[in-house]
């Protein structure tokens, strides 16, 4: 009973992100994700990989709700996560062009790599992998907040 309650006054006083969508990413390679905004909840899954992208989605306290590409929702501390700007390519073989335009490919990236999110100009999105930098279209990612001009 007092979990429900708990979840309950949770719902009820999170706050909720913000309306435009808001990422974040996780600090370390191995973070727990809990059920409810407390150590006291269980762990529903265990993230084992570093700048992985999360969907803000809401706030309590020292925690947050975050949401992962798959739709798998749950809480992490706030000291887990950062604000610096990651995404994940969907597909394999999206290209990484020279400049904001289909000019030439300098690389083919595969499906779940990690990239460094460094500058947005409409549907083009400036990244940073393994030290090679270059525009890749916004359709390719998934993590890119709407703010991140």
């Amino acid at each position: 009973m007092k979990r429900f309650v708990c979840a309950i006054l949770v719902l009820c006083l999170s706050n909720e992100a913000v309306e435009a969508k808001q990422f974040v990413s996780l600090k370390s390679s191995k973070i727990n994700m809990r059920v409810g905004p407390g150590d006291e909840f269980p762990i529903s899954w265990v993230f084992l990989r570093a700048g992985l992208p999360m969907m803000l989605i809401a706030e309590f306290q020292h925690w947050r709700k975050v949401r992962y590409l798959d739709n798998t929702e749950g809480w992490m501390h706030k000291n887990m996560i950062s604000g610096r700007n990651t995404a994940i390519v969907l597909k394999d073989n999206a290209l990484l062009y020279k400049r904001d335009s289909e000019s030439y490919p300098i690389a083919k990236l595969e499906k779940d790599v990690v990239v460094r999110v460094l500058e947005k100009r409409d549907n083009w999105i400036k990244v940073d992998i393994n030290k090679i930098k270059g525009w890749i279209l916004k359709e390719n990612l998934w993590g890119i907040s709407d703010d991140s001009e």
